[in-house]
Order: structure tokens, then C-alpha cells, then sequence
């Protein structure tokens, strides 16, 4: 007997508390799952023929493991759609999702899981009353004492801050190019990414934008350290030419290139609104000894549009995240976007209400 799947989010009554219930059950499986490395122990199975569990642990010594609770973790992916049964249940494969979770795939699908399930993420989201109640700023605070970005720097939390990286740029990818498409970034010359991290979305915008000359991905000098080898630029065959790294404060106009267009992508949230009207005021100042009468920006965030949008749900959650980990970190409307905007001197002149789920605003600083 076959159902179709349900979510938690479209039924009502007991069983959407019970699906919500079920859910956090199951995401364990997901997550021990790439914690104990399977997927990169079943890349290697034949995929019409599968691998038991034998051949799973391999030339591990085979008493460390707890062949029951193996099995049962594996049939709880097969639920999930990561894992499938091949001929009996004995033998599993991956399914063309369940591959995503491997170490080395280009979607950093893996990383994207981990940042969420990390102890420094689940811990933060743990501390949501105690932020509720003023206790903290935010749950990264008072679990280390410190603020996300502060955190993510200490030797202690390497692993976390490369997953991190990872996670965004697992975002980036997907939605990426319906972002670049979305747009018409031709028109520019020259394009910046600020805060960009590896370059992904900007990698995806130069691809799908030939006639963009340059482009430079600024963040912070731990980062750019990190990523200048252009690894995301690479795998998309752009050439070298026509991308850099500057590394620099994005609140200090004197550290800011002057370019034609500024992407901010999953910046702004970080954010509490004075220091987003810096932020964005700094790219005006940059640009006041420019010879361009026009300098644009494109904010892409998880912008809450309200009227029952499919993606608010995504971008609310979202929030709940933003809420937890960094103080003042928030999900905004565009009506909030517009008023921050204006403080900054941009005029707003547009919303593209992509629901990727992230959404574009475009506004503009005119010299006069």
C-alpha cells in the first residue's frame, strides 16, 4: 500500500505534531548516516547489484560495529529516499540524492546537513528562550562566550567554520543560477560580491554573463585565505582574468573596490538594522570619488514577502536560525529592506520575488 508523502506544514490537528515528531526522528538516521561516512562506503556498490553489510563495513574489524543498528539506520534512509534496496533486503545502493551526501560531491549537500547538526549550531538553537528572555544575544553567545563570526575563527572550531563555508556555498549552487538568470547582469562592466565567501553565486553570474568583464569576491582575510585558489571559478571554466580576491572590512569604505554592481547575498541578515545601513552606506562612500554617476546593488536574501508566498515558510524558518546564532541576525521584508535603503541614501527600484527561496532587490545611488 502506497501513500503520498505529507508534510508537516499541510495537515492539521494532532498529526502535523506527530509528522513534526517523526521528522526529528528520522533526520537522526540522515545524520549518522554521513557521521559514520556511508554514502562514501556505498559509492563504490554496483548500482543494480548493491553492497550488504559486510561489504559496507569493508576491512574494518567488524566488531566495532553494530551490524543491527547498521541495518536499521540504512532502512530508515531507504524511507528518505537517500538509500535504496537492491534485490533483497540485504543488499543497498545509493539513490541519485543519497550520492549528494558523498565527501567529494560538487553540491556540498553533505555540509549543508552538518552545519545544521553540528554541536555549535544545535547548541545555539537550543538557547532560543534564553535569547527570548534577553539572558543573551544570541545562543552562540552564551554557549562559547563569544559571537558567531568571533567563534568560527578559533582553532578550536576549524572543522565547524570549513563546513560553514561549505553550507553556504551548497546554497549558492542551487539556487545560484536561477539567481543569475534572473537578472540582467550584463549590463555591467564590473561586478563585486561582498561577503562572497568562495565566489559561488558570483562564479554562476560571470558564467551565465559573458559580457561581465570582472569580477572580485571580497570578504574577510580569514576567508579570502581560505578560497583564493578559485576552485568554484575553475570547475566552471571561467578564466583567471576575469575574477579576484581582495581581502577587507566591509564596513570600511576605504577597504571597498570601485565597481559598477555590488552582489550582497546572505549578508544583510547577519545584521542588526544600524549596522546594515553602515554596511551599505560604506559601499556609497567607497564610491563617492568614482567617475560613475550610477552604482547599484542587488541584496539577495530570504526576503519575507507576506500574501501567503510559498517561500516564506523557508525564509521564517530561516530566521529562527539567524535568531539563534548571531545577535541581532534576522530575516527581513521588503518594506524593512526599503527603509534601511533610504537611510543609506539608495533609492529601491525593484524586487525580484524569485522565491528560490532567496529574493533579489536591485536599488541604486545616483550621484548628483
Amino acid at each position: 500500500m502506497a501513500f503520498a508523502p505529507v508534510s508537516s506544514l499541510t495537515v492539521d490537528g494532532f498529526p502535523k505534531f506527530l509528522t513534526v515528531v517523526y521528522h526529528r526522528m528520522i533526520e537522526s538516521a540522515i545524520i549518522a548516516f554521513i557521521d559514520l561516512n556511508l554514502p562514501d562506503r556505498l559509492v563504490h556498490a554496483v548500482p543494480h547489484q548493491g553492497f550488504t553489510l559486510d561489504e559496507i563495513i569493508g576491512t574494518d574489524d567488524h566488531s566495532t560495529w553494530n551490524k543491527d543498528v547498521l541495518y536499521r539506520i540504512l532502512r530508515a534512509c531507504v524511507v528518505t529516499g537517500v538509500v535504496k534496496q537492491v534485490n533483497d533486503d540485504k543488499h543497498f545502493a545509493l539513490t541519485e540524492s543519497g550520492a549528494m551526501l558523498t565527501s567529494n560531491h560538487p553540491s556540498h549537500a553533505r555540509d549543508l546537513i552538518k552545519f545544521v547538526a553540528e554541536p555549535e549550531t544545535t547548541s545555539a538553537l537550543s538557547k532560543l528562550v534564553n535569547v527570548t528572555r534577553r539572558e543573551s544575544v544570541s545562543g552562540i553567545d552564551l554557549t562559547f562566550g563569544v559571537d558567531f563570526y568571533t567563534m568560527v575563527a578559533l582553532p578550536a572550531h576549524e572543522q565547524y567554520s570549513h563546513t560553514f563555508n561549505g553550507a553556504l556555498t551548497a546554497i549558492s549552487q542551487y539556487v545560484g543560477d536561477r539567481l543569475a538568470f534572473a537578472v540582467d547582469f550584463g549590463r555591467f562592466d564590473t561586478v563585486l560580491d561582498l561577503g562572497g565567501n568562495t565566489g559561488a553565486f558570483l562564479a554562476q553570474v560571470l558564467q551565465h554573463n559573458p559580457s561581465v568583464k570582472h569580477g572580485i569576491v571580497f570578504d574577510m582575510p580569514r576567508v579570502i585565505k581560505e578560497v583564493n585558489k578559485g576552485e568554484v571559478f575553475q570547475s566552471r571554466h571561467i578564466s583567471k582574468d576575469r575574477y579576484s580576491f581582495v581581502a577587507g572590512d566591509i564596513f570600511d569604505p576605504s577597504d571597498i573596490p570601485q565597481v559598477d554592481a555590488y552582489l550582497i547575498k546572505q549578508l544583510l541578515h547577519d545584521f542588526s538594522d544600524e549596522k546594515v545601513v553602515t554596511i551599505l552606506s560604506a559601499i556609497r562612500q567607497a564610491n563617492e570619488t568614482s567617475s560613475r554617476k550610477t552604482i547599484t546593488i542587488f541584496i539577495v536574501e530570504h526576503v519575507i514577502l507576506g500574501d501567503g508566498a510559498v517561500s516564506d515558510w523557508q525564509s521564517i524558518a530561516m530566521d529562527m536560525l539567524m535568531t539563534s546564532i548571531i545577535d541581532s541576525g534576522k530575516e527581513r521584508s521588503q518594506e524593512e529592506y526599503q527603509q534601511l535603503l533610504e537611510q543609506a541614501g539608495f533609492h529601491f527600484k525593484q524586487l525580484y520575488p524569485l522565491q528560490a527561496p532567496n529574493s533579489i532587490i536591485e536599488a541604486v545611488w545616483i550621484k548628483h
